[in-house]
């Protein structure tokens, strides 16, 4: 799922509630807000993997047998035709959509799921055959990152299919007096899931940085950034899914380090 908020603007957020904006990073290293922003991502892709939906075209691999585990940059497509710029890191295959040509650019022939057994039974050698157009795809839910065409891959066979990944890594933040993500710097790097989380990220940072045993830390301000961000998981959680995760303790933390004093 595509994101345009941009990375400095959520450490800014993150700053002001931390009285720690003028300037910034004087009490809060970015590198350390820039981990628990990451911490923050992972948590909610987590429980709301959905924020971190994608629709992408991928290069198949010769064969039947494709994957997602490592997407490299050379092998996918956004929506946009362009190439990401690091690795994805497929969780979940979702479905297929359509072929994209031999250029992954070229949309063409719609691709539907088929059940494994219906077609083992009805053409035992599906496994033998390639093409440049692929017919189905066949998914198991129990090897979530893996999934089956039909006909096999030749060269060249681009799929536009949908599928959950892992948070885009924020890259690490500059050292002191050289940070990269301060409000008024050039940096246009965006955060690695939707933006409809910007509140949640901004409590966990906040509430990781209250938590260090430093004398800028605030056990109220902790404790009260923390009840915000498990009370929107756990709503979110159970509106999404109809289970409720009751929460209790922030994602990523020790327990003793989450109780206050």
């Amino acid at each position: 799922m595509a994101s345009s908020l941009l990375v400095k603007d959520v450490l800014w957020r993150a700053c002001v509630l931390l009285q720690d904006a003028a300037p910034q990073f004087q009490y809060w290293t970015e590198a350390e807000l820039v981990n628990w922003l990451n911490d923050a991502q992972d948590a909610i892709a987590k429980y709301l993997p959905a924020q971190c939906s994608r629709l992408d075209t991928l290069k198949l691999k010769p064969g039947t047998r494709q994957s997602i585990d490592t997407i490299t940059p050379a092998n996918c497509k956004n929506q946009d035709g362009q190439a990401p710029a690091a690795n994805i890191y497929g969780n979940r295959f979702l479905a297929p959509v359509r072929n994209m040509g031999a250029d992954g650019l070229t949309p063409g022939r719609a691709v539907r799921m088929v059940d494994r057994d219906v077609l083992d039974t009805q053409d035992p050698d599906w496994h033998t055959r390639t093409g440049n157009s692929i017919n189905s795809v066949v998914f198991d839910e129990l090897t979530p990152r893996n999934f089956w065409v039909t006909p096999g891959a030749g060269p060249n066979v681009w799929l536009e299919i949908s599928y959950m990944a892992q948070p885009t890594r924020i890259p690490a933040g500059g050292a002191p007096s050289a940070e990269i993500y301060k409000v008024d710097g050039n940096s246009n790097t965006t955060i690695g899931i939707s933006d409809e989380n910007l509140e949640e990220l901004v409590d966990y940072v906040v509430a990781r940085a209250s938590m260090k045993a430093t004398k800028y830390s605030d056990s109220g301000k902790a404790a009260f950034h923390s009840a915000r961000f498990l009370g929107s998981i756990n709503t979110r959680v159970t509106v999404a899914t109809g289970v409720n995760p009751n929460l209790r303790i922030l994602p990523g933390i020790a327990p003793e380090v989450s109780r206050g004093p």
